[in-house]
């Protein structure tokens, strides 16, 4: 027997809301291992305003919040237990299709199987309703006691220790010099080296006021967001160069992602992101601190393109 969640059960269930909140309604057969629900896309939503103005699309990250929360329900479901249901990793995203505003996206999710490691991965599938698939990819879950226990936030790390030695220094104005990213979409707060891709530094801090942390119960910068402010950064050092200036940058996949402790309001993150050229892609690696902790690691790729207006 299937369960309906109305938007207001998955607010509830997932302790969360807007704009963070990817999921108009879901469905959801636990016996089956599946569940299927909608995102409908409108002008209205703040995230088009800074992603991009002028040529708004949805941002793929955004994409894959949709797939993490309709995993998070079905785990839920067939998984009860003690502890958060948090996101330990992403698999092979592939962003294949734009989504516009006025778009709707059915989001798909099935059980892929149980880890070694106790962990539950997901497959997850986001189609318009033009036919196109917009986005797929594997979801990693597991129950955690302790995910949200205090630890240390201010201790130096090798990301932060590095800034020293970086020829250039751009704050958040001149970042939007390069990148079309704008409020509040934009994920750089300072960076540092830009005039080297292979070796970028940068700092986001989280603070509790802002939409996307405000939206979740624990203040949280969700894993995915995070992904979204190294793929900017790796992105802005790329555009920098004299021969990709006045292009513009699309996310084309998360590779791979592995999250470690969560990311709350009041920290500072710091992203060391290393980018590879190969004609008109972008392949980059990065690793995140907060304080002396790893955070989440991620290989990400994304496309340089011309800009259509």
């Amino acid at each position: 027997m299937s369960m309906h969640y109305g938007r207001k059960d998955l607010e509830r269930a997932l302790r969360l809301g807007a704009p963070l909140l990817m999921l108009d309604f879901l469905d959801v057969d636990k016996e089956a291992g599946r569940a299927s629900g909608l995102k409908v896309s409108s002008i209205g939503e703040s995230h088009f305003a800074g992603h991009f103005p002028g040529q708004p699309v949805l941002p793929g990250v955004l994409q894959t919040a949709g797939m993490v929360q309709a995993s998070q329900v079905l785990f839920n479901e067939m998984f009860p237990g003690e502890g958060d249901a948090v996101l330990l990793g992403l698999k092979r995203v592939k962003f294949r299709s734009p989504v516009m505003p006025g778009m709707m996206v059915k989001v798909e999710c099935e059980l892929k199987g149980e880890n070694d490691d106790g962990t539950v991965e997901f497959n997850v599938k986001n189609t318009c309703d033009d036919g196109k698939l917009a986005s797929s990819g594997s979801v990693v879950l597991g129950r955690r006691t302790d995910w949200y226990e205090p630890y240390d936030t201010t201790g130096s790390n090798p990301v932060s220790e590095s800034v020293a030695a970086a020829a250039t220094f751009w704050d958040s104005v001149a970042v939007m010099k390069v990148l079309p990213h704008r409020h509040p979409f934009l994920f750089i707060d300072r960076s540092y080296g830009l005039d080297d891709p292979t070796n970028v530094i940068g700092f986001k801090n989280v603070a509790g006021s802002e939409m996307y942390v405000a939206a979740t119960e624990q203040a949280e910068f969700a894993g995915f967001m995070q992904i979204e402010a190294g793929a900017q950064l790796g992105c802005a050092a790329l555009l920098n160069q004299p021969a990709m200036q006045g292009k513009l940058g699309f996310f084309m996949s998360i590779d791979d992602a592995v999250f470690h402790r969560p990311v709350l309001a009041g920290s500072r993150i710091w992203e060391k992101v290393s980018c590879e050229q190969k004609g008109t892609f972008g392949i980059a690696t990065g690793q995140f601190y907060v304080g002396s902790e790893l955070v989440t690691e991620a290989q990400i790729k994304f496309a340089i393109v011309e800009k259509t207006n």
